[in-house]
């Protein structure tokens, strides 16, 4: 009869139960050897002599008495084991003293096993640092997350702090460049023609075409990451050490000129066999060809330009609407909604451009935003390394808001043109760093900080700036909250309520476990006029301080934000330099003695807030408290004025 010989699973499942079974008796006589060494110490120190002990006990250290008590008693299983001692044991402790050779080596092993148990009960209560291939090269970094040194005092605002890249850089850990994705490049790969009219009259009338003009070269990667460092989704906006700033729908009107009334930036593209439908659809080609195109929910942005480019004179009016769709898709997939895969854009927006009369309807800047914040909201996470979205929006918010950062301005610039036109688009400096950058933004005071850029422009706010509420671009709903900034909007800035709480999600420190459900319907953003900034919170700053904040708002915000990236430069709290102390100071000084009447109500909040000015001139500047700050300020004060 012939021999089956044993399959490899039943040779490693017996080499298993061996392997067991020897460490289960090397185990076993682990434990006879030491209760015997127990037993045999115990018998000793009863045979002592007492007067060794005495002198013994006498000879201790007093600091050994004064030990826990968890390190000077014995378990008490040692007692227990001393009081069960076998009758024979004189004869078991000669065997222990006349250990042969093996037994010397059996014992050895026996304390290896030991510690390799001890180690692997000590693993089971903490979680692996080990790195897993394939998941991740920072996993045992874990642990380091779970135990921030600083961050909000209250975290009852920035919930997912822990997994934010600050939380990384105050730990020590620096995160590389974000590889940020510019797509203007690819606007002049696609020559527009100049001789087909209709094609060219259809392009214009959707509004979209001065992006191709307006969108910067050159994506300052430097300058984005620090920022980005500083952009908390929780609030959707960035947090300094005066506050918080974010990019507004006013923003959006005044700097890329796109429209924020209008139709939700929405369309219901559920399955790929919908995307493929749409793309037969509005770009006339056929069904094999349009299911050989779409891939991910989206097509490739060359295959765009190599088959629509080409627009003759005689080409029929349905090839014209044709190719215009494709360039207007190619054209948003390029800008407002570049994605992280670099050559893709999502057909999903086809269905905004179906029809080329109604595109001037969609309030395109609105759904540039809500795709903005959730792309910035992504890259803020500890190992999120890419960023999309509309970046020139980002850069020229920038340049506005705050002029250390500005760049050479545009010398053809008219005031016809959106304000993003102004300057002039450049590469990184090659002396720039994410460093230097964060310790500015750490550094920067309110007085540095243009709050307003477009006062001198406009009239009033547009109403639909103070919309609060949720904004939408085809699946992406992130929260629209202008109680937030209201310095922005020339508004004394109050303590804000809580922020939108989504419906369900996490932001984990990746983009796949980012995913947050907010509540939303077309209907809730076409009825804004019922979801506007509260009157009361609708409190014009005092001429001369753009940054004025009620009393309450920077304790508040102290205790809920983390103010500083970089580790090791102070607390952030003292936020106002001695000049806008100064100069709020002075103001409120001229409304007391302008000789206009002025209310009991108005007096006492005026007294109030010059109260809290001299304090915190107090607290940052002058070490010694008593009458020496009051003069210190006053010289301050008047060296000001003779200036």
């Amino acid at each position: 009869m012939k021999r089956t010989r044993p399959t490899v699973l039943a040779r490693k499942r017996k080499a298993d139960q061996t392997s067991t079974s020897e460490v289960g008796e090397v185990e076993g006589r682990g434990r006879r050897l030491r209760q015997k060494k127990v037993v045999r110490e115990a018998e000793e120190e009863e045979n002592r002599p007492e007067a060794e002990q005495q002198v013994e006990e006498e000879a201790r250290p007093d600091a050994q008495a004064e030990e826990p008590d968890a390190q000077v008693e014995e378990p008490d299983t040692q007692a227990e084991e001393v009081e069960a001692r076998p009758d024979g044991q004189a004869e078991e402790e000669g065997r222990l003293d006349a250990h042969t050779e093996e037994e010397a080596r059996t014992d050895a092993h026996t304390q290896v096993v030991e510690q390799e148990a001890e180690r692997h009960e000590d693993d089971a209560h903490t979680e692996p640092t080990v790195v897993c291939r394939g998941r991740g090269r920072r996993r045992q970094q874990r642990q380091r997350h779970d135990e921030v040194p600083v961050g909000p005092e209250d975290p009852s605002l920035l919930k997912d702090f822990r997994n934010h890249v600050a939380a990384d850089i105050w730990n020590g850990t620096e995160r590389q460049l974000l590889k940020i994705y510019n797509h203007s490049r690819y606007l002049k790969n696609w020559e527009q023609p100049t001789t087909n009219r209709r094609f060219i009259d259809k392009v214009t009338a959707s509004g979209l075409l001065p992006l191709a003009q307006i969108t910067y070269k050159y994506c300052n990667k430097v300058l984005v990451s620090a920022f980005v460092e500083r952009w908390h989704p929780e609030t959707n906006s960035f947090h300094f050490g005066f506050g918080e700033m974010t990019i507004t729908l006013e923003d959006v009107l005044y700097l890329v000129g796109l429209p924020i009334e209008g139709l939700a930036v929405h369309a219901e593209v559920h399955s790929r066999e919908d995307c493929v439908a749409l793309v037969h659809r509005c770009l006339g080609v056929t069904m094999d060809e349009a299911s050989d195109a779409v891939s991910c929910g989206g097509v490739e942005l060359h295959w765009l330009k190599d088959t629509f480019m080409k627009v003759g004179d005689d080409a029929t009016d349905e090839r014209v609407d044709c190719c215009a769709r494709a360039f207007l898709l190619y054209l948003l997939g390029t800008t407002l909604f570049v994605d992280k895969t670099g050559i893709r854009v999502n057909v999903s927006y086809l269905a905004l451009l179906s029809d080329l009369g109604q595109v001037r309807r969609y309030a395109w800047g609105v759904g540039a935003l809500g795709f903005l914040y959730r792309q910035l909201g992504q890259a803020s996470r500890s190992h999120v390394k890419q960023m999309g979205g509309y970046t020139t929006l980002l850069e020229a918010w920038i340049q506005e808001h705050f002029p250390m950062f500005q760049h050479a301005m545009n010398a053809n610039y008219t005031e016809e043109l959106p304000r993003a036109a102004r300057w002039q688009s450049r590469r990184d400096a090659k002396s720039a760093t994410t460093v230097h950058y964060r310790e500015m933004l750490d550094d920067v005071q309110a007085s540095q900080v243009v709050f307003d850029p477009y006062r001198e422009r406009r009239q009033v706010v547009a109403d639909i700036a103070l919309y609060t509420g949720c904004i939408c671009c085809m699946i992406v709903v992130e929260p629209y909250l202008p109680d937030r900034v209201l310095r922005q909007f020339g508004l004394m800035q109050l303590v804000p309520g809580p922020p939108l709480a989504p419906l369900r999600g996490t932001r984990g420190s990746t983009s796949a476990t980012y995913s947050v459900v907010y509540q939303y319907t077309d209907a809730l953003w076409q009825n804004w006029r019922d979801h506007m900034l509260h009157e009361d919170k609708r409190v014009p700053v005092t001429p001369g301080i753009p940054w004025e904040s009620h009393h309450d708002y920077l304790p508040w915000f102290r205790r809920v934000s983390h103010l500083k990236v970089a580790r090791g430069r102070g607390d952030g709290h003292n936020t106002e330099s001695a000049e806008e102390r100064t100069a709020a100071a002075l103001v409120l000084l001229d409304k007391c003695l302008s000789g206009t009447h002025i209310s009991p109500f108005e007096m006492k909040n005026t007294l109030r807030e010059l109260q809290r000015i001299l304090r915190g001139q107090d607290a940052a500047h002058l070490t010694t408290p008593g009458p020496s700050s009051s003069i210190s300020f006053t010289r301050h004060s008047r060296r000001n004025q003779s200036t």
